[in-house]
This record gives structure tokens, C-alpha cells and sequence, in this order.
């Protein structure tokens, strides 16, 4: 009737030590890929972009604008 002591089935401070270092080696490997990835190999353009010209509106126009198309009435947004 007297059962003896159970002990935990923890792991060894040691081992835990270890996996504990290896994840973060592997998520620190893991972040610098997908830097690389994400900000080095990508295409680079000979030169920098013109974000003005990017964003020009075209410069024909009609002469007689169509007003009909627009909207009458404003968004309702409401804050």
C-alpha cells in the first residue's frame, strides 16, 4: 500500500539549455534570410526613380471635361 516517491520526467537543465540556444540560432538564421530576401535581392533600377513624374497626372486633357461622370453626392464617412 505505500507507493514510492514518483519524480518528474523533466528534462536536464543542460539539454534544456541546449534547445533553448539552438531555436534561437535557428529563428536568428531564419530572420537574416528573410532580410536578405526581402531587401537585397531585389531588382535594383540603374537609377533612383522620379516619384513626381511617377505621379504625374497625363497631360492631354479633353477640352469639353465631362462633369456627368463625377459623383453629386459626397462620401457619408462619419467620424
Amino acid at each position: 500500500m505505500h507507493l514510492p516517491p514518483v519524480e518528474p520526467a523533466l528534462p536536464k537543465p543542460g539539454l534544456l539549455r541546449w534547445e533553448i540556444g539552438a531555436a534561437l540560432l535557428i529563428k536568428i538564421l531564419l530572420l537574416t534570410g528573410l532580410w536578405f530576401l526581402i531587401f537585397r535581392w531585389q531588382d535594383r533600377p540603374v537609377s533612383k526613380p522620379d516619384i513626381a513624374d511617377h505621379f504625374a497626372l497625363p497631360a492631354v486633357q479633353p477640352s469639353n471635361p465631362d462633369f456627368s461622370t463625377q459623383p453629386n453626392q459626397e462620401s457619408r464617412h462619419v467620424r
